[in-house]
């Protein structure tokens, strides 16, 4: 039985990249790197976003790019996000429009930075450490979506599953914590979200999750977390849905 839900969880595994904020301070050479808080990236021409519900500037939070090489060289588009914490928007259909903010940069570099806008003095800026892991679905998802795994961990401790899930996860190379991460599964808090793309009415894909973080004094709500989606026929459509304790 454990081998069976050994080798589950091996063909479930997914790579991420584990994102840790450790370097506090900003400079502008790291202006295009991944990283918490301070100036967002922008361009020449750029006007700090304004929350449509409140009118006051958007917060910058974290700015990602998604590829990377073996080396954890990073290349591909630089995802800069804004939210609001006045307004909160936590991801409904009925959300104000304008109160959090993705913006994608094709060929962002620090010879294009032009800094100023997004900062919030409550956070603390942070560059950030990367490394590659692997993660699973959490264990609801999997009561959800793989019926049979959850089965086999039902089988090995009926009274405590999610321990046996957990354990066995570690034990195929997993990290089981939440923590800011891009691609890979989301760690969900209140349970599985969906988002949909407003072009083709289908589901997103997880894209990318931001954690509170202690070092960079930030927190959505009670310990909380960001999810964000992006549509594979639509790239350019993201969306993100923000849970908490």
């Amino acid at each position: 039985m454990e081998n069976k839900l050994h080798n589950a969880l091996n063909a479930l595994k997914k790579e991420c990249l584990r994102i840790t904020p450790e370097k506090p301070g900003f400079a502008n050479e790291h202006a295009a790197e991944i990283r918490f808080a301070g100036p967002a990236y922008a361009e020449s021409g750029d006007k700090a976003p304004i929350c449509s519900g409140c009118g006051k500037p958007l917060s910058f939070v974290f700015q990602f790019k998604t590829e990377q090489d073996a080396k954890l060289k990073l290349s591909g588009a630089l995802h800069v996000v804004y939210y609001c914490f006045d307004c909160v928007p936590i991801g409904r259909p009925d959300d104000e429009k304008g109160q959090w903010l993705i913006k994608s940069y094709s060929e962002a570099s620090a010879g294009k930075f032009v800094g100023g806008t997004g900062v919030n003095p409550l956070f603390k800026p942070c560059l950030c450490s990367m490394q590659k892991v692997f993660v699973l679905p959490d264990y609801e998802t999997i009561e959800n979506d793989y019926p049979e795994v959850a089965a086999l961990c039902e089988e090995l401790d009926p009274e405590d599953p999610v321990s046996v899930y957990e354990e066995e996860g570690l034990e195929v190379g997993c990290e089981m914590e939440p923590f800011t991460r891009v691609n890979g599964y989301p760690a969900w808090i209140q349970g599985q979200g969906t988002q949909v793309c407003p072009l083709c009415k289908h589901d997103m894909e997880f894209f990318a999750q931001v954690d509170s973080e202690s070092a960079v004094d930030l927190m959505w709500g009670d310990a909380g977390c960001l999810y964000i989606f992006r549509c594979p026929k639509h790239p350019e459509q993201l969306a993100i849905e923000m849970q908490c304790f």
